[in-house]
């Protein structure tokens, strides 16, 4: 009894990978990324690395690329970019960010009208000449759907 309970166990666990490998391949893909446009002085740091997002199927949106920052200094509340309708989240939203400050963390506030607003850790400004939104991501619906 104990070898049919075992060729069972090992025959369920080779019909369960089968069945993840068929839901994998039956996925939808990914949206496309689209351009994060920039508002003020701010621009593309890096043009092999343009700061992009898309929305995914999971409703989180996500962030990709650098943004050059005016005049080397990433001043608190300053707003940087403007997302497009539909990416908006429901309810505010702060993400952090990699940049090139020394000492004191940068985070982006995403409110519900779109905006995508720099906030500096203890206010003021820091001397930063760009940000990362590499493997940033937040969702975008609301905290109670």
């Amino acid at each position: 009894m104990p070898d049919t309970i075992a060729a069972l166990a090992r025959r369920l666990a080779k019909l369960d990978r089968r069945v993840t490998a068929l839901e994998r391949a039956r996925r939808a893909p990914y949206p496309p990324w689209r351009d994060v446009p920039l508002t003020g002085d701010t621009s593309v740091a890096d043009p092999a690395q343009p700061p992009q997002m898309r929305a995914n199927l999971w409703d989180t949106l996500e962030f990709s690329g650098r943004i050059g920052l005016p005049g080397g200094r990433a001043e608190d509340e300053t707003v940087i970019g403007v997302l497009p309708d539909g990416y908006w989240p429901a309810v505010p939203r702060t993400v952090p960010v990699a940049s090139d400050a020394a000492r004191r963390a940068l985070h982006l506030d995403i409110d519900p009208k779109g905006q995508l607003i720099l906030r500096v850790q203890d206010g003021g400004s820091v001397r930063a000449t760009w940000l990362s939104l590499d493997s940033a991501s937040c969702r975008i619906d609301g905290d109670d759907e």
